[in-house]
């Protein structure tokens, strides 16, 4: 008994086959979307969107709006085109806003194309240019850390334009204001 097998390869692509990774399909797709998350009972912030995209470790929410609660008060109100809360992982709880980000607190506004807010570490953080205003006083820079207040900011490649109207006087009250 002889058996013949005889084996090819086909080189066609299948139709609907393309070389290009494919996105993830969304899991669930919701208009009007909200959520807030909370500490021990406490509020930390909320999150509003026009719609949102389930992604299983991640949402999308297209125009979002977030606040950012200390002590049950609203530290700051930040907007942008896009953004993404995290589900798990050691992003979880982080917020990632993209695309004309702003924010506005008590201590001035703050205007970046992307902006991170860390939950754990309570601090938002813009990777590359931002600016703070306060009055008619600026403050550009990259790599900024702040507190949601933006009372406490620090970046790096510093430009100012800063007027005495628009600072404190005695902000820190433990900084001398006169040589000794």
């Amino acid at each position: 008994m002889l058996l013949g097998v005889t084996c090819c390869k086909s080189t066609e692509t299948p139709v609907g086959a393309t070389d290009e990774v494919a996105e993830a399909v969304p899991k669930q797709k919701l208009n009007a979307f909200s959520t807030q998350h909370t500490e021990a009972g406490v509020i930390k912030w909320t999150l509003v969107g026009d719609t949102s995209t389930f992604h299983g470790s991640y949402v999308e929410v297209e125009n979002p709006t977030v606040q950012i609660f200390e002590n049950g008060v609203v530290s700051i109100t930040l907007n942008s085109e896009r953004g993404k809360q995290f589900l798990n992982g050691t992003k979880r709880d982080n917020l990632h806003l993209t695309g004309n980000v702003v924010g506005i607190s008590k201590d001035g506004k703050l205007f970046t194309e992307i902006l991170h807010w860390q939950n754990r570490a309570g601090r938002l953080y813009a990777p590359d240019k931002a600016t703070v205003v306060r009055g008619d006083s600026t403050w550009t820079g990259a790599e900024m850390f702040a507190n949601p207040t933006l009372e406490t900011v620090t970046m790096k490649n510093n430009q100012f334009t800063l007027y005495p109207k628009d600072e404190k006087a005695h902000e820190y009250h433990k900084t001398p204001t006169q040589q000794e």
